[in-house]
């Protein structure tokens, strides 16, 4: 009798061992799905630039994308590859912040480069480049400082931009083809541009991520 009750109580401790084992099973279901979104927040969350101290996730979306800084650097390493093969460049000059905007409405976003350092900086401003979504150069601005502000308003169905240059906001208009590479000569913006106008590589007020080439 004795061994019944204990064979009883073994199979009644199996079961209810069992049906535990089943119930912690069923609350954490791991599927594909669970996978990828894991997998998606992992790549969310990985540092443009982490030689700074802004964490991962502050960076603008217009700013930070991997893919474009890798076709920036395609296209910046192609422009000046002669100086760099003769490392005219100084490693400090090999830096460089984007913003994508789409200054045309057609659905493509263009993108302005930012470049600093002694081979591209001046007393009178930087230069900087305006890509079209593909890396081609559309215009290479000189003596231009940040930030760059993107009007409302169209020349020749493409934004106007307003660029500091000789300490001044200059009126910087698409001529059918291109925008003018000199802002210092362009005419005077006389009033301060509007807040809720876009402002493009304006490190010094958001954060930017500094990508090398």
């Amino acid at each position: 009798m004795k061994k019944a009750i204990v064979t009883l109580s073994l199979i009644a401790l199996f079961g209810l061992t069992s049906c535990k084992k089943e119930a912690k099973q069923e609350e954490t279901p791991i599927d594909s799905t669970t996978l990828v979104v894991h997998t998606v927040k992992t790549e969310a969350m990985v540092d443009p630039d982490p030689t700074d101290t802004i964490p991962a996730g502050s960076y603008g979306i217009n700013s930070s994308n991997l893919k474009t800084a890798d076709l920036i650097r395609l296209t910046i390493k192609d422009l000046y590859k002669d100086d760099l093969a003769k490392n005219f460049i100084d490693d400090y000059s090999k830096k460089f912040i984007f913003f994508e905007y789409d200054l045309n409405d057609d659905g493509k976003k263009e993108i302005l480069v930012g470049l600093t350092g002694g081979y591209f900086c001046g007393t009178g401003g930087c230069t900087q480049l305006l890509l079209d979504n593909q890396g081609n150069v559309i215009t290479q601005f000189s003596v231009s400082g940040n930030p760059v502000v993107i009007d409302t308003n169209k020349t020749n169905g493409w934004k106007d931009l307003f660029i500091y240059s000789g300490s001044k906001y200059r009126i910087v208009k698409f001529n059918g083809k291109t925008y003018p590479s000199n802002p210092s000569i362009l005419p005077e913006l006389k009033v301060i541009p509007g807040d809720g106008l876009p402002r493009a590589l304006d490190f010094e007020h958001e954060p930017y991520a500094w990508f090398k080439f």
